[in-house]
Order: C-alpha cells, then structure tokens, then sequence
C-alpha cells in the first residue's frame, strides 16, 4: 500500500464586521492571543472594580459655578450650592429659583 501525499490548502479563519453598509474583513486571532486578552482585560476589570465599589463621585467645588443635587428627602427638590452658600429651590425652565 503506497501513501500519496495531498496538499491540503486551510483556509485561514475570516471574521467579518459590519458597520451599517460597510464590511471589514480579517483574519481571526490566534487562540492564544484571545486567551492573553481576556487574562488583561480581566485584571483591568478587578483594578476598575475597586473603585468603581465606592458610592458617589467627587466633584471639585469652583469660584462662580454652581453645584446641583437632589434633596434626600423631597425629589423635587434642588439644592444648589454656590460659592459657599447653600439654596434650596426648584429648577423652573432650566433657572434656578430658590425657596422662601
């Protein structure tokens, strides 16, 4: 019994993208890369985590503009803090209009 070799061509693994009514085509990623990706992007998610766990954000007051927030209490609410004076009030129109 005699072997014959036969060329066998592999096609190359093809990903296409589509982006309304343009195509990109490219070669798949190795295995090994997608695998090394996954390892990164899975220890920047664990550092992002960390801070992202913390309730809140931190806003830097500034000299002239204001710092907006909702009464805990009544939603309806606004408080406004403005150069170290804090207002209670309503937003009518997109202005401010403090409460008496």
């Amino acid at each position: 019994m005699t072997k014959t070799a036969v060329n066998v061509q592999r096609r190359a693994r093809v990903r296409r993208v589509k982006f309304g009514d343009v195509v990109i085509t490219a070669p798949a990623p190795q295995r090994a890369l997608i695998k090394a990706n996954i390892a990164q992007s899975t220890k920047a998610l664990a550092r992002a985590a960390k801070r992202l766990s913390k309730p809140g954000v931190v806003i830097r007051a500034k000299k002239g503009i204001p710092l907006f927030s909702l009464d805990s209490e009544d939603p309806d609410v606004v408080i406004r803090t403005l150069d170290g004076k804090t207002e209670r009030g309503q937003l009518v129109d997109g202005i401010f209009q403090a409460i008496a």
